[in-house]
Parts: C-alpha cells; structure tokens; sequence
C-alpha cells in the first residue's frame, strides 16, 4: 500500500491508563446504583463505550427517552471522576522513541490519534503525558458512530485530507480492528493492550506486532506517499 496517514489508538495501544478508567466506571456504576461486579469492571479493557458498558450494567438502551437522565448521570460521575483523578496512566515502552523515530525519518506522514474517548478527555490525557506533540489530529467519537463502525476513521481521513485507503490504524482491541476492515485501511493489532494475542489474532489483522516499535517497520516497508 502507498501509506499517507497512520491513525492509533488511545488507551491500550499508546497508553497504559486502565486502572483509571476502571477506576472511573466503578465511581459511575454506582452513581446510577449499579453493584460494580468483577465482570462489569472487567470491560474496562475491552475497549468498549460509555454506551455499551451502560448496556451491558442494565441491559437497557441508553437512547431510550425513559433512560437519558440515568444514563447522563453515569457518563458525568464517570468524566467528572476521571478528570479529577487522573494518576495511574503511562505510556507503554517503546511509544516516544517510535515516535519520534516516525516524525524524524517522515515528517510528513500524517499521524492521528483516533479513540472512543470523548475529544477533549483525549487530548486532555494526550498533552499531561506529553504525547499530544506528535499527532495532527486527535480525534474522539462523540460526533460519530464510536468503532467498530469505520465512521471515526473516515472522519479522521477528511479532516487530514487523506484518502482511507492510503491509511493505517493501530489498536489493541476487535473494535480497532473491525474499524479499519470496515473502513478499507490496513489493520495493525498490538498484543500488549486489552486483548490478549489468542484473541484478536482471530480477526486477523494485517499485522500483529507485540512492541510499538515494531511500527517503524511497517512504515518503513510501504511507499510513503508523503515522504519528506
């Protein structure tokens, strides 16, 4: 493929901050009077949206007229404790110095952040760690149906003014990898996030890579369509 733009994943591909995000989801479980079991905290490693985990706590829609105000309470005990909380999160080994590898030997290869995360706890999270410097464009998906539909990928690709099929999406997680399926780009699967290797080879991805500086690689072996 002739690659132009390269879009990763938040949390579990960039960062370690899953003890923060449980730690916000059982604040939030509770705001609404949900037990916060083992199993419900578990989901947070599966990559899977306020939306979802509110469905899987009460098996009720979120849209549903009848559950807005319930489900407006999680979702502001869960952003309002992580913000305020935020402690645990690092980046993974290897991350800056790939980076910045990247940006050195192409610096003109478009570099995106795409996560079910709202934007602005993205980029918050992003700038703290210091990794907002590398990225064009760090995108949530409030605006947008949140992956594994293609739609945040696609908008990602506008806004940077690249084709989809010139693109490449890193992630931990099945939903990382259906999006970039769906979406016509290739897929990269990191095996040191929220899926185990067993479990997300299983859609094959175009590549599984256990370190993120295996990235360098794959960049390397593509024809950079914007090489500097």
């Amino acid at each position: 493929m002739t690659l132009a733009l390269v879009i990763v994943d938040l949390d579990g591909t960039l960062v370690d901050s899953f003890d923060d995000i449980r730690d916000g989801m059982a604040v939030a479980l509770a705001a609404i009077g949900v037990a916060p079991s083992d199993a419900l905290l578990a989901l947070s490693r599966r990559g899977v949206s306020l939306e979802s985990y509110y469905q899987h706590a009460l098996a009720r829609d979120p849209e549903a007229p009848e559950e807005r105000a319930r489900f407006a309470a999680f979702v502001n005990a869960y952003v309002d404790h992580y913000q305020r909380h935020q402690k645990n999160a690092r980046v993974y080994d290897g991350v800056f110095d790939t980076l910045d590898e990247i940006r050195s030997r192409w610096p003109r290869l478009r570099l995106a952040v795409g996560t079910n995360k709202r934007t602005d706890l993205a980029r918050e999270l992003a700038a703290d760690i210091g990794l907002a410097r590398y990225f064009d464009l760090i995108q949530g998906s409030e605006e947008v149906a949140k992956k594994p539909d293609p739609a945040l990928l696609h908008l990602i690709a506008r806004r940077l003014e690249t084709p989809i099929e010139h693109a490449l999406m890193v992630g931990d997680t099945g939903a990382d990898v259906l999006a970039a399926q769906r979406a016509g780009c290739g897929a990269v699967a990191v095996t040191y996030g929220g899926w185990p290797r067993a479990e997300i080879e299983t859609l094959r991805p175009d590549r599984l890579i256990d370190d993120f500086a295996e990235l360098v690689d794959i960049v390397a072996g593509t024809s950079v369509s914007a090489r500097g």
